[in-house]
């Protein structure tokens, strides 16, 4: 999996490539707390290619961080095999989610 970041406004966007899954979710877990990512977060899962029940229990726990933090979180782009796994699970109910990293911005 390949993670990057950026600024957009008063947002932190960070960008997921590849497979979010039980191998690279350590990963991610790692690159977040090594980074400063206090403050409005947007994750951009438009190159996440598969995403299981790891990489989404991942996911819900940055949510919980962010929301025990008084802070922000958006998801944005979601391909439709991610889109499938949050509505099989009807995780999409825990998140604001967007079509584009723009429009979660504003």
């Amino acid at each position: 999996m390949k993670i990057s970041s950026k600024k957009l406004g008063d947002y932190t966007i960070l960008s997921l490539s590849g497979i979010l899954n039980a191998s690279s979710a350590p990963q991610l877990k790692s690159y977040l707390e090594e980074t400063d990512f206090s403050g409005s977060l947007i994750i951009d899962l438009e190159l996440v290619d598969f995403l299981d029940s790891s990489g989404l229990g991942i996911l819900v726990g940055i949510a919980r961080r962010k929301k025990a933090a008084n802070e922000i979180l958006k998801l944005a782009n979601l391909n439709d095999r991610v889109k499938k796994v949050f509505e099989i699970t009807q995780a999409y109910t825990l998140f604001d989610i967007y079509d584009e990293v723009n429009a979660a911005a504003e």
